[in-house]
């Protein structure tokens, strides 16, 4: 057996029916033809580079298993830097297969693949004799999912004819072992709690991961404490009497309230990031206790008084099993009441709307999108000024919830939709995204199209770059400067093989609700929207009659 064939054989195992994204060329082309025509796999494949790594990294956010893609050298690589980023700064399981040029005298194609691959900041493998292919194939994706990284494999070109004896992949379950908390730390933790005046619980995305949802309110009912999340973990605890939000620069007038007097704060899974905290002004004057199954996500933006490497379940439970078995009794207290009953403490409609004179106000398009969205759609959200219209305002899954710019690039979000996609075929992903952002994605709409895979994108189109118009304006300058005048993203998505729906008013968007309603996907949304009406901050306070 050759190279290239063990390689298609171990991806026909390893992944078992599920999708290989990527592009070809001279480095996977061998591997990748024989993985589709004589394995039987499944093969996405994208019209960039970026994109293929983008939809991996969206796959693998929702199954939580390791992504897989695949491209070839030289600029291939290269074209995914800012995708693999953004990967692992999520923390995406992702094995990206790549592989080194022939090696001749000054071949054009050359680039330093593990120096991009630490650039970007995954891990590294080499294959480099053919007899210990399978070794760094298995290498490659236990590290990937042991670390919770992305991991680049060089397969280099010129071992792809080589003969080799294969045998099958060797890959022990890592995924969702807990990391279990010290009791010494879990006793600490308690007493501060349990001594706070006014406690506060936050859940990040590491909660959402492991499922702590349940363990958590438990516990913030058994100390009188309030949940709040990150935004990455928005919604985890909608509908229930002790949630106020999330927690940061979007928190609601109720949450902000309260947060003025907290004493105690214990977070699960979140990384405490600028926006989350304030530039970490919302910590000072607090016992600040950061819990998270990765020791390098600890005390990352600010200092915290304990820090516990534990997964989030775990500890909660820990928490809940040594305050049964110490018999300390926490009253309940009367701001618990006050907060379940306060008035606008889960409303997303704090804002007064400007629609009209044929323009949608974003705030009413997303709370539309997100309300007509059929139960368990995942939902997936690009990165731009049209932020402050969505995430206060749209209800989401928590678990089928993907933020596509902890790298803080636009553009990234609609091949991240389509890896949702196509974990989810059963439902359709809904995707918000700036005007600015969907033009430099919107090619990978057409990979959904090809792949006939279940994808809503509502555009918010005002014309503009928004961050640049805040921006510009803060300058001085004039906002014209940031004005763009786009073709209308409706016929694009036509001539790419999607469904459109222009909107301009409330009413077009029931067109669009009907097609989604039917089935009828890909669709592609263009909400028209005024760039001088664009909210520039979030709408969390009640608004007067």
């Amino acid at each position: 057996m050759r190279v290239y064939e063990a390689v298609a054989g171990y991806l026909a195992e390893e992944r078992d029916g599920r999708p290989v994204f990527g592009l070809m060329g001279d480095a996977n082309l061998g591997y990748l033809g024989a993985f589709i025509e004589h394995e039987g796999g499944r093969y996405i494949g994208a019209a960039l580079e970026g994109g293929a790594v983008s939809m991996a990294d969206g796959w693998a956010r929702q199954t939580n298993e390791v992504g897989v893609v695949s491209v070839t050298h030289g600029p291939a690589l290269t074209n995914t830097l800012t995708a693999l980023t953004e990967a692992v700064r999520s923390r995406s399981p992702l094995v990206v297969i790549a592989g080194s040029p022939p090696e001749v005298n000054g071949h054009f194609q050359y680039t330093d693949i593990e120096g991009f691959a630490r650039y970007a900041g995954a891990g590294f493998v080499k294959v480099r004799r053919s007899d210990e292919l399978i070794a760094m194939l298995d290498k490659a994706f236990m590290l990937a999912a042991a670390s919770s990284t992305a991991v680049v494999l060089d397969v280099p070109f010129a071992l792809l004819r080589h003969e080799v004896e294969y045998r099958s992949p060797t890959l022990p379950d890592v995924r969702g072992q807990r990391v279990l908390p010290d009791a010494g730390a879990v006793d600490e933790a308690l007493a501060l709690l349990v001594s706070a005046k006014r406690p506060l619980l936050v859940a990040g995305r590491g909660a959402v991961v492991s499922g702590a949802r349940e363990q958590i309110l438990e516990l913030a009912r058994a100390i009188s404490a309030p949940v709040m999340t990150t935004v990455l973990a928005k919604d985890y605890f909608d509908g229930e009497p002790e949630n106020l939000g999330i927690h940061g620069t979007l928190s609601n007038s109720v949450a902000i309230d309260y947060m003025a007097d907290v004493d105690v704060v214990l977070t699960f899974g979140a990384s405490l990031n600028s926006h989350t905290t304030d530039t970490f002004e919302l910590m000072r004057g607090r016992v600040l206790i950061q819990s998270d199954a990765d020791p390098a996500a600890l005390s990352g933006y600010g200092p915290a008084d304990q820090v516990i490497v534990a997964d989030a379940r775990g500890l909660a439970q820990a928490l809940l099993d040594r305050l049964v078995e110490s018999e300390i009794d926490v009253k309940h207290a009367a701001y618990m009441d006050a907060i379940a009953a306060a008035p606008h403490r889960e409303a997303k409609d704090m804002y007064t709307s400007t629609t009209g004179d044929g323009y949608i106000d974003m705030r009413d398009a997303t709370r539309w999108f997100s309300s007509v969205l059929p139960k368990g759609s995942p939902q997936v959200s690009d990165v731009g000024r049209f932020l402050y219209s969505t995430w206060p305002h749209i209800t989401v899954d928590a678990e089928r919830w993907v933020y596509a710019g902890t790298f803080g690039s636009i553009g990234l979000g609609t091949a991240t939709a389509v890896g949702v996609a196509a974990a989810h075929p059963e439902v359709p992903t809904g995707l918000y995204v700036g005007d600015g952002g969907l033009m430099q994605g919107i090619v990978e709409l057409n990979t959904a199209v090809r792949h006939n895979l279940p994808l809503v994108v509502m555009v918010l189109n005002d014309g503009c770059y928004g961050a640049e118009y805040l921006k510009l304006d803060h300058f001085g300058s004039s906002v014209d400067n940031a004005l763009i005048d786009w073709p209308s993203f409706a016929d694009v998505a036509r001539s790419l093989g999607a469904r459109a729906v222009r909107a301009t008013s409330m009413e077009d968007l029931e067109a669009a609700g009907q097609l989604i309603a039917d089935g009828q996907f890909p669709l592609l949304i263009e909400v028209i929207a005024d760039p001088h009406k664009v909210a520039n901050r979030p709408g969390l306070v009640p608004q007067a009659d």
